[in-house]
């Protein structure tokens, strides 16, 4: 049976503020192969303003809410736990080492996405609170040279810490329109190139993400605990 026989989901999509760009974005997303997105401020963006129209989407595509927390280390804890009870799927950027490490030490994030100065103590934190690690695909698509370098890097040694402290992972092309989806076989031949074995790519969209969502569940209280 292939690998690619299961259910993938992109968890850092951002939405357009058309609902017909969004019913587009949404059947490219599920014509590349995938079951669900995660959108970026859904609720305040889309939700509340009424553009979002949830009938004209397909049935069997599911849309998660997903929220960019961001700022100085004392608001970026603020705003996790501010968020923490809501259900929504909480990342962060890590920017530099000083933001990392106030994502990583704050419970109930979901994911550190692309931290550029991870290291031993932060895989540590991040394994103990359970975050996974983001892993930004678009980044190396759209960019050239060095910076491309350069991002391959960040990705292959964020890749080791993972390894070594069992941390999740979780795979994005981070898309702002249709034309940004990759399939998931894409993704998860780029993933390969900063060393990215295919199981580990197909866990980061699929199995990883339904995990995630099922932590963001009414019923969950921590790893072994659940409300039935």
């Amino acid at each position: 049976m292939s690998r690619f026989n299961t259910k993938f989901y992109d968890f850092m999509v951002h939405l357009p503020d058309e609902m017909d760009s969004i019913i587009n974005i949404v059947s490219a997303a599920k014509e590349f192969g995938y079951s669900g997105i995660a959108a970026l401020n859904l609720k305040k963006n889309l939700l509340d303003k009424n553009i979002l129209d949830m009938s004209k989407l397909p049935e069997d595509f599911s849309i998660s809410n997903a929220i960019e927390v961001s700022g100085k280390p004392s608001k970026l804890r603020e705003e996790i736990r501010k968020y923490k009870d809501t259900g929504d799927i909480l990342i962060a950027r890590g920017k530099d080492e000083e933001i990392a490490r106030a994502a990583v030490e704050t419970e109930r994030l979901d994911i550190i996405l692309q931290p550029v100065k991870f290291n031993n103590v932060l895989g540590k934190i991040a394994s103990d609170n359970s975050i996974a690690l983001g892993f930004d695909i678009g980044s190396i698509i759209h960019t050239k040279s060095e910076d491309r370098v350069q991002e391959l890097r960040i990705m292959r040694t964020n890749l080791m810490y993972a390894r070594k402290y069992d941390l999740q992972m979780v795979l994005t092309c981070e898309p702002y329109s249709m034309y940004d989806f990759r399939s998931p076989r894409e993704m998860a031949a780029l993933g390969g190139l900063f060393g990215m074995s295919p199981k580990e790519a197909v866990d980061a969209m699929s199995t990883v993400p339904v995990d995630i969502m099922r932590k963001k569940s009414t019923g969950y209280i921590r790893e072994g605990i659940e409300i039935i």
